[in-house]
């Protein structure tokens, strides 16, 4: 039975990038000035988990995130265990992590005494200037283990390389958010087109639907239901289906034209040539089962082993609202 939810509250992660450089201070002085927002600090997977455990008893109609992709992580896959699915609160993200790859789309992006007073005059009735944006969650299974996460952004290849890339040559001098990543997919399309010293392919069985299969070596597997990637780029063509379904494209190795089709795929175009289907593949679903000999990331936590096969199971866990100002 869904419930009357009313109320905010807001969990921080101290430990996230942006917070662990002065944005907690700053957020935590901005909070103490809103006596009927609670605020719950939290510094790892385990006090997240039961903050969220207090919001779902308290029928806590709001969410702020104070945190990066893995605190967003931990809040989708809450939401979307089974016994807590008649709990749909809507969620402020902030921009609190290293990288924040789901704020770029789903953030709210105005100053944070702005959405503070804005929230606690949305709780109260008075007024909604927010923007509602309604996201489908993909939740990651992985049989051999029984491990499960939710999340709004796979990718495998290249972007797990760029993702390892960023973490030692970038974030280790300072460079963070989405600049810093985004430089190190420029690095990474560059290399791809030119030298290929840096790019490694993925081996991988793929099924989609239960239909669909393709295997082979890919340069790119990656599946999002977020709308704006870093940079604002979209390497998706393919029509999304239906409300719950996420997109999700392939990239073979070695695919033909790379130069002139990398820069159509960035802006979510079909790739032109004969047999350029063969190598680029788009795709609207619900449920992707793959076999991956690599590693991999979910909302830019890692996983997998470089030398050793897992099988990962992608399947649509129903949708989220986020609340944009």
């Amino acid at each position: 039975m869904k419930q009357n939810l009313t109320g905010v509250i807001a969990i921080s992660n101290p430990l996230s990038g942006k917070n662990k450089h002065g944005g907690f201070e700053v957020f935590q002085k901005q909070i103490s000035q809103y006596q009927n927002i609670d605020h719950y600090i939290t510094h790892n997977e385990f006090e997240i988990h039961q903050a969220l455990v207090k919001c779902k008893q308290r029928y806590i109609r709001i969410i702020v995130i104070n945190g990066g992709d893995g605190t967003l992580q931990c809040v989708l896959s809450f939401l979307k265990q089974e016994n807590n699915l008649d709990y749909q609160p809507e969620l402020v993200l902030l921009q609190a992590g290293t990288t924040s790859m789901a704020y770029g789309d789903v953030g709210c992006k105005s100053s944070l005494p702005e959405a503070l007073s804005a929230l606690v005059a949305y709780a109260n009735g008075k007024e909604n200037r927010f923007k509602k944006l309604v996201r489908p969650v993909i939740k990651m299974m992985m049989p051999a283990t029984q491990q499960s996460s939710c999340g709004l952004f796979f990718g495998a290849g290249a972007i797990y390389n760029g993702i390892l890339f960023c973490r030692q040559r970038l974030h280790s001098k300072g460079v963070r958010g989405e600049f810093g990543a985004s430089l190190a997919m420029l690095r990474f399309i560059i290399d791809w087109l030119t030298f290929k010293r840096l790019t490694t392919a993925v081996r991988a069985d793929v099924t989609l639907e239960n239909q669909v299969r393709d295997e082979g070596t890919y340069n790119i597997i990656t599946a999002t239901s977020l709308k704006r990637l870093l940079a604002g780029v979209y390497p998706f063509w393919a029509p999304i289906q239906q409300a719950d379904a996420f997109a999700l494209t392939l990239i073979k190795n070695n695919p033909p034209r790379p130069m002139m089709n990398f820069l159509r795929i960035l802006k979510g175009q079909m790739p032109h040539g004969n047999k350029a289907e063969e190598h680029y593949q788009s795709y609207s679903v619900c449920d992707a089962k793959l076999d991956i000999y690599g590693g991999f990331t979910l909302d830019g936590e890692l996983f997998g082993e470089p030398n050793k096969n897992t099988r990962v199971h992608l399947q649509s866990a129903g949708l989220v609202t986020f609340l944009s100002l």
